[in-house]
């Protein structure tokens, strides 16, 4: 076999002969020199054996990335492992894959010795035939929040979570050819195990780290050719606790909501996009009671939570050739099977559409609830919700019990933050688009605090919560008691920085065994 393998002429397979030409290119070194040679290093880290270096020059960030160098007899013994797993390999539907690969290396090692760094080979070679191929490296960088190409000749783009402030950082990562992005492409929508085509040219889809993809193919729907973005999502979701310490909000408004959806209220939050929407709704959900049911429903499956009733439904986006019937379950269609779910809380990831109907029928009837909306302000939201195709009756309104207003924001000679900027209670609504609401909670830029920050002051200015102490027949005093007792408790998990999802879920469960007894 092994002079079988000599024999067959190199990269006779389009995809080995892909790959090769993938590794040789990154070889060659696509580093801008006058980068490293004139910029700042502001960060240099290891993402397995690849380096990553962040520099600033000339006010514009640049993200290099250095993978391990293989010398010309490493390069021989890779494109023989690529044979041998090609070629000879047989997988079954039950094998781990990763076995095949080792089994390569084993070969290689005896055929070449030590002339060649074995740990170098099993990275390329997981990287290309298991991993993401030349995006391995950002795909596994825990610090990168979303990648984004463009198109050929132009370099894939990243948005660093450490270096917010210099908006998107250029990598020296670029696809040179049509066929290698198209490449790319393919392998992007196989693993979110979607079809691409030109007949398809656009796919949405979830990868198998959970992270999102949007991508579009060739040259259909872009004059620049194929392009997605993938927006990544943490291994571990955010807790409320981060939230807190991240001056995103403040306890006192985390035991807000906390006590409103407790005893199921609804909360909408409004934002642009990347304002922390889907965080601070994943944050809040998981302050819900352990034993109830609560059903999330999504486009693209982002929410996490504890809880062993947690029934996540995900919407399904099919092909439709003209004339087929449509197989496609929307986002109205799972908000009306979670009506039949006896479920004690509604989620929907975004509400965007006619499902915002149903989702206020569902809170008419006794759920809790809560989404996102993207907007940015009350304003905002009630032109979106009221007006095609939303279309949502403005009578149904005063049923959201909490609007929270989230933004991005940068600040001179500062980082960039998200802040919940505003907490509105929308108190009465006429036609035409006349809404009265209040506002509970500020964010003050200057100080970069929340106001109110006493419990009492709150319960003076929110209706929602005096409607909710008549409701379990509170006085006052009882209100601001436990309005005190849940920041408090938030306020010592940052303070002890038991703010993990797991010690948070934990403290979570304790909190409600101890108020209500066994769960």
């Amino acid at each position: 076999m092994i002079g079988v393998l000599r024999r067959r002429k190199r990269f006779e397979h389009p995809l080995l002969r892909r790959l090769g030409i993938e590794l040789k290119r990154l070889h060659r070194g696509l580093a801008p020199q006058h980068v490293i040679e004139g910029g700042a290093l502001l960060k240099r880290y290891s993402v397995g054996l690849a380096t990553v270096y962040v520099y600033e020059y000339e006010g514009r960030g640049y993200y290099v990335v250095e993978e391990p160098e293989l010398s010309e007899v490493e390069q021989e013994a890779y494109y023989q492992a690529l044979e041998l797993l090609y070629f000879s390999a047989k997988f079954r539907p039950e094998s781990d894959p990763r076995e095949a690969i080792e089994s390569a290396l084993h070969v290689l090692s005896k055929r070449f010795g030590k002339s060649i760094n074995i740990e170098n080979l099993r990275y390329y070679l997981y990287r290309d035939a298991l991993g993401y191929r030349v995006l391995d490296v950002i795909m596994r960088d825990p610090l990168i929040e979303d990648i984004s190409v463009e198109g050929v000749d132009r370099p894939v783009r990243v948005f660093h979570r450490d270096f917010s402030y210099l908006d998107w950082l250029v990598t020296n990562i670029v696809f040179r050819d049509e066929s290698e992005l198209d490449s790319i492409a393919a392998l992007l929508a196989h693993k979110a195990r979607r079809h691409v085509s030109t007949a398809f040219p656009i796919v949405e889809g979830t990868l198998p780290e959970k992270h999102r993809l949007a991508l579009t193919y060739s040259y259909e729907v872009s004059p620049f050719g194929t392009g997605f973005t993938i927006r990544k999502f943490r291994e571990e979701p955010l807790t409320i606790a981060h939230l807190i310490k991240f001056g995103t909000i403040s306890p006192l408004m985390a035991s807000y909501w906390w006590l409103l959806l407790e005893f199921k209220g609804s909360v909408f939050i409004v934002g642009a996009m990347a304002s922390g929407k889907t965080t601070l709704l994943n944050a809040l959900l998981s302050m819900l009671p352990p034993n109830w049911k609560i059903v999330t429903i999504e486009d693209v499956p982002e929410l996490r939570l504890p809880h062993v009733g947690w029934r996540p439904l995900v919407a399904r986006h099919v092909y439709r050739v003209e004339g087929s019937r449509s197989m496609e379950i929307t986002l109205f269609d799972l908000v009306k099977l979670a009506l039949r779910e006896r479920a004690d809380f509604i989620a929907v990831g975004e509400i965007r559409g006619e499902e915002a109907y149903v989702f206020m029928q569902a809170l008419a009837t006794g759920h809790g609830g809560a989404c996102t909306f993207h907007g940015d302000s009350v304003e905002s939201m009630v032109m979106r919700l009221t007006t095609p195709p939303i279309n949502v009756p403005i009578g149904f309104l005063p049923l959201i019990s909490s609007v929270a207003i989230t933004r991005y924001i940068k600040i001179p000679n500062r980082k960039p933050v998200r802040r919940v900027v505003a907490v509105h209670e929308i108190i009465d609504a006429r036609e035409p688009r006349e809404v009265e609401y209040l506002t509970v909670f500020r964010w003050d830029i200057e100080e970069d605090k929340h106001y109110p920050q006493d419990a009492e002051e709150l319960v003076k200015s929110s209706y929602k919560l005096r409607k909710l102490s008549e409701i379990v027949g509170w006085d006052s005093t009882t209100l601001v008691r436990e309005l005190e007792e849940r920041a408090a408790l938030l306020s010592r998990l940052v303070a002890e920085n038991k703010i993990s999802y797991s010690d948070v879920s934990r403290e979570i469960l304790l909190f409600y065994r101890r108020k209500y007894g066994k769960l």
